[in-house]
């Protein structure tokens, strides 16, 4: 694996087709929705823009942790709002990078409207160069 891997665009990876919900979905619905989809995050939208993101991690120490019942609370009132986005055409570096200083495993692909249009963990990227080294040797 040279540099360039890192360079190639995250649309490279293959990114997933994100889940979204609305900012009103029911906690309650959004962990039915994650189970079926069986993905540990969803892309939260307003109007076709992405205004959050809500995980596994938000659900447990938000909603579990803070005694909160899953099916009155909304996913607006737990998710991340603002999250960090990247375009498709970005590099796979940048992801990585945004990641690690964020401190996060998901990040959310928009298109140039802020619609969600793919979401790429930190395992992908993984997989991703695992596969890059199988090739080189």
């Amino acid at each position: 694996m040279d540099s360039s891997t890192l360079r190639s665009p995250i649309e490279s990876l293959g990114p997933r087709k994100p889940t979204c919900v609305q900012t009103d979905t029911k906690i309650l619905d959004v962990i039915k929705t994650m189970k079926e989809n069986k993905f540990g995050c969803v892309c939260v939208v307003q109007n076709r823009r992405l205004v959050g993101i809500l995980t596994e991690r938000d659900i447990l120490t938000k909603v579990v942790g803070g005694n909160l019942n899953a099916a009155e609370v909304c996913a607006k009132d737990v998710m991340t709002p603002n999250p960090e986005y990247l375009f498709p055409d970005d590099q796979i570096a940048f992801a990585l990078n945004r990641m690690h200083v964020g401190g996060f495993r998901h990040i959310p692909l928009t298109d140039l409207g802020g619609m969600p249009t793919g979401l790429v963990s930190v395992r992908d990227i993984a997989a991703f160069l695992v596969k890059s080294l199988q090739i080189d040797n």
